[in-house]
């Protein structure tokens, strides 16, 4: 039988509600997983080999095989190559059910830069600021901002959680996530 008293746990995995009583935090969702699984679905879906996946989103064999293994370092690019092969959005990949691509889909560097600025500015955090939270340094962030960088999804990942983005967010033009917390706004 369940107890309904406030259960002993670690301090990071737990959370604090209203009432002031601590309880597990419910188990979060690893985005990276939901990217594999979406590709091996839409990959299947569309009757595609790892090769044929590979060749039309211009990546190795090996590097699609590996990331279906959940062990390929992936940049922002190859994840956008991925999602315009397979006909979705880059950011919707992270998401529950991906969201067809548009013609004119947006250039992903310039999306994530936007809604980088936005949410930072939003947050009313610097880049330094930033940087200190997120361990990533504010050199990056600003290369981020200026497209002058092709960043690892694990430090977008690392960006997106002070600022209480999921990477789906980060990744998809304001508006357009398929996810139920929708994206930053820009300041107007």
């Amino acid at each position: 039988m369940a107890s309904i008293l406030p259960q002993e746990c670690h301090p990071s995995k737990c959370q604090t509600n209203t009432f002031g009583v601590t309880h597990p935090s419910p188990p979060s969702v690893d985005p990276f997983g939901i990217l594999v699984a979406n590709v091996i679905a839409l990959r299947a879906k569309g009757n595609w080999s790892i090769r044929a996946l590979a060749e039309q989103a211009q990546l190795s064999r090996t590097f699609v095989a590996n990331l279906e293994k959940g062990s390929s370092k992936l940049s922002l690019s190859a994840v956008d190559q991925l999602a315009a092969a397979l006909g979705v959005t880059t950011g919707s990949l992270f998401a529950a059910k991906p969201v067809p691509r548009d013609e004119e889909a947006s250039v992903i560097e310039e999306v994530v830069a936007q809604n980088l600025v936005s949410a930072r500015q939003a947050l009313k955090l610097t880049q330094e600021t930033l940087g200190q939270q997120s361990g990533v340094s504010m050199y990056v962030i600003a290369h981020i901002e200026r497209r002058a960088r092709n960043p690892s999804l694990q430090t977008l990942a690392r960006l997106a959680a002070p600022l209480h983005l999921t990477l789906e967010e980060l990744l998809s033009v304001p508006g357009k996530a398929s996810g139920a917390r929708g994206t930053p706004q820009r300041d107007t």
